[in-house]
């Protein structure tokens, strides 16, 4: 009877040994999850900072006019972007005070002198063409440029400015500009040639004669071949 339930005894400690290591050996494996759960996490970054987008640099304020001009403190400056011989040539002029901050001024034949020069040649002037200087009031600034357009026909001025004098050959030339009673300021320009217009000629097929309509070429014919004889 003892041996009896040492047996039984010993076969149940067995089994609670086992219920035991089944237990741990759950729990180490939930851990184990646990843990691998945990590591397969993504890590959150932070969010990337956006450049700053560059800004324009503000317009500066332009100076309200004060009163008129002085003639003296005007400068006038041209400019010649392209120049083709046989057409209006523009050129801009570029007003500006020198000490004044902003002023009102009326641009006239009065008021601006405009010149062209080849050496010592002088090929045309606003003298001669008043009503080529457009009459208009301006406001002239030290800061900026005040452009005012006045268009070369491309020729010779003459004391009547009738538009009938040569037209000005291709070359180099000054152009001279000045308010009156101010410093003159020269610039040099190019006068190139016109391009050369290109004619396309369309030729027009000649018509057949009705009897050579659908004729087949024979041998003989214009000296293409010598037809034999039969037999």
């Amino acid at each position: 009877m003892i041996g009896l339930a040492r047996l039984l005894g010993g076969a149940s400690d067995a089994s609670d040994g086992s219920d035991e290591g089944a237990a741990t050996a759950a729990q180490a494996g939930a851990t184990t999850t646990e843990v691998a759960t945990t590591a397969s996490e993504p890590v959150k970054q932070g969010k990337k900072k956006r450049k700053a987008r560059p800004t324009a640099p503000p317009t500066p304020e332009l100076a309200e006019p004060s009163g008129p001009c002085t003639p003296s403190d005007i400068t006038v400056t041209p400019a010649v972007a392209t120049a083709t011989g046989g057409a209006d040539v523009p050129i801009t002029l570029n007003l500006r005070t020198v000490t004044s901050p902003a002023c009102t001024w009326q641009v006239s034949p009065e008021t601006v002198t405009l010149k062209i020069t080849s050496g010592t040649d002088r090929i045309w002037a606003s003298q001669e063409c008043p009503a080529a200087i457009p009459v208009q009031d301006v406001v002239v600034r030290q800061a900026v440029d005040t452009p005012v357009v006045v268009t070369w026909n491309a020729r010779r001025s003459d004391e009547e400015c009738s538009g009938l004098t040569e037209w000005a050959l291709p070359g180099y030339y000054h152009v001279e500009a000045a308010a009156l009673a101010g410093e003159p300021t020269n610039v040099q320009f190019e006068l190139v040639r016109p391009s050369s217009a290109v004619i396309t000629k369309t030729v027009t097929p000649k018509p057949q004669p009705d009897g050579e309509k659908g004729r087949a070429h024979q041998a003989g014919d214009d000296g293409a071949g010598v037809s034999e004889p039969n037999g």
